[in-house]
């Protein structure tokens, strides 16, 4: 009857080990943005109002149609040749609060990347959320690289979409012979950006610690701070 009773504790130990593990794998998975507790929550944008993790909600007497739309994305902030000219040939237009207020507390973000023939986005992270990828004009060469350092790449066309989960290493390239443009939406409303490139040279990182992470010599990290070109 003991050996009997300590088997089924034994079992019930490991049962409650895995509700935990499991319990805590859930709790990561959802741990994005909350959901709102009313079905809109229009930014109040006065100097005044108070702000709890977002802004808080205009009177419903004041809100409007034009808050819940959006036309920033007409056309690019720079011309193609301005683009053209940016360190990395690309630029990215982001969706605000300011100028889209009826975003607030919806749990997204979208964006406009411009490139230039060759342009890229550089290596970067949204710790806070997944994102799409549509392609609108051009062609081009874009993944992410999973937990298990395997990339995941294609080169997109127009119509094409890819999702790059959460917090994980991406990037996009424009390789097509003429601009490009994708249409981007991320399942947060403060996603994050976490450029790898400049997480690595803008901090006064001391130099052996690159050196020997990348197995290069002091000559190589002093070139690569010096040219790296960075996020306009």
């Amino acid at each position: 009857m003991g050996k009997s009773t300590s088997s089924t504790q034994a079992l019930l130990s490991k049962l409650l080990i895995i509700a935990l593990c499991a319990t805590t794998f859930f709790v990561a998975v959802h741990a994005a943005d909350p959901d709102p507790l009313a079905d809109f929550c229009v930014a109040d944008l006065s100097p005044n109002a108070p702000r709890v993790n977002g802004f808080a909600c205009k009177p419903r007497s004041n809100v409007t149609t034009d808050d819940f739309v959006y036309s920033g994305f007409r056309q690019a902030a720079l011309s193609d040749a301005e683009i053209s000219q940016t360190p990395t040939g690309a630029i990215v237009g982001l969706t605000n609060l300011r100028d889209w207020p009826g975003a607030n507390t919806q749990g997204v973000t979208h964006a406009r990347l411009d490139f230039a023939i060759g342009g890229v986005i550089p290596f970067h992270t949204h710790p806070r959320a997944s994102e799409t990828l549509l392609v609108l004009k051009g062609t081009v060469y874009t993944g992410f690289i999973s937990d298990f350092n395997v990339l995941y790449a294609s080169t997109l066309k127009q119509g094409d979409v890819i999702v790059f989960p959460r917090a994980l290493l991406h990037f996009q390239l424009n390789v097509g012979n003429e601009t490009a443009i994708t249409f981007n939406t991320l399942t947060s409303q403060n996603p994050g950006f976490l450029d790898s490139v400049n997480q690595i040279f803008e901090p006064n990182i001391t130099s052996a610690v690159i050196e020997k992470s990348f197995g290069i010599d002091a000559a190589t990290v002093k070139l690569l701070k010096g040219s790296y070109p960075g996020h306009p």
